[in-house]
């Protein structure tokens, strides 16, 4: 039979060699942790918290007036709205209407989305990455990049001031005195004030085609504009996409109208003004 002593050595011995292992395996995951910017990151704890702890309700973030401005005529349970199946309600949330056109027939749908932010990165709040992760969507939309270096108005001049491509080169034909250069440059000038886009009164939001571009819009903390036509051989269905941040939160609008008629596409103005109103009056849910 061991002896006593020999029993508590033995344990003891044990015990010493569970901590070191214990020491050794902390100090492991703690470099490991390091930078992190996602779950696998988490170990040196998330960023600090967004303003947004929940999420709105989805099928009630919308008022009953509102949908009927926007799905005209529907049954009474479109106006319940159907929920999005997610596998976290306070992470992510939305909800579909979907109507017919009263007087087109057309398929009328609308969408909305919520996605509350969480940042596992100690340097960053979720605020923050709330805003980073709305930057590169506005940019996948088609958007300029922020990071993008900004183009200039006009080109430099080159360093010879006698090349014809020179700012200055038409200067040379004031020196004749009879008033024609001033002339020539009035009218080049108004050339350049006609196809200079916008600044010279083009429709707000559309390329040189009259095709609809995206665009920043002023709802909430940051938020865009999308709008895009796409047509088959059997119709057309036109999506407007408003998205807006506020704080940690990015919520999503789709309005969507979809036709089997190929020689008349859905309009853009009335969706981008449906869009608009229920991103407004998503926002004004919010209390920024």
């Amino acid at each position: 039979m061991r002896s006593a002593a020999a029993v508590v050595r033995t344990t003891f011995a044990a015990v010493a060699l569970c901590a070191l292992a214990a020491g050794c395996s902390g100090d492991s995951g703690t470099q490991s942790g390091t930078g992190g910017s996602g779950p696998s990151g988490s170990a040196s704890g998330p960023g600090k918290p967004g303003r947004y702890s929940a999420l709105p309700e989805p099928c009630g973030s919308v008022s009953e007036s509102t949908l009927q401005g926007l799905l005209p005529d529907a049954a009474p349970e479109v106006y319940r709205g159907t929920p999005t199946e997610t596998y976290d309600s306070g992470r992510r949330s939305g909800c579909t209407w979907q109507g017919t056109h009263p007087e087109t027939g057309n398929t009328l749908r609308l969408t909305v989305d919520f996605e509350r932010v969480i940042s596992y990165d100690p340097q960053v709040s979720d605020d923050d990455q709330a805003e980073l992760d709305f930057a590169a969507r506005a940019t996948e939309a088609g958007l300029p990049s922020p990071d993008a270096p900004e183009t200039p108005d006009t080109p430099g001049a080159p360093e010879d001031p006698d090349s014809p491509e020179s700012p200055d080169a038409p200067q040379d034909g004031d020196d004749t005195g009879d008033g024609a250069g001033d002339d020539d440059a009035e009218s080049d000038a108004d050339g350049d004030d006609a196809d200079s886009g916008t600044d010279a009164g083009a429709p707000t939001g559309t390329d040189s085609d009259g095709n609809p571009v995206p665009r920043d819009i002023g709802i909430g903390h940051d938020a865009y504009l999308d709008d895009r036509l796409s047509t088959t051989a059997t119709g057309a269905h036109r999506d407007v996409t408003v998205a807006f941040r506020s704080a940690n939160v990015i919520a999503t609008v789709h309005y969507t109208e979809i036709t089997t008629r190929t020689d008349a596409p859905p309009e853009s103005g009335p969706l981008q003004d449906g869009a608009q109103r229920v991103g407004r009056h998503l926002a004004g849910g919010f209390d920024d």
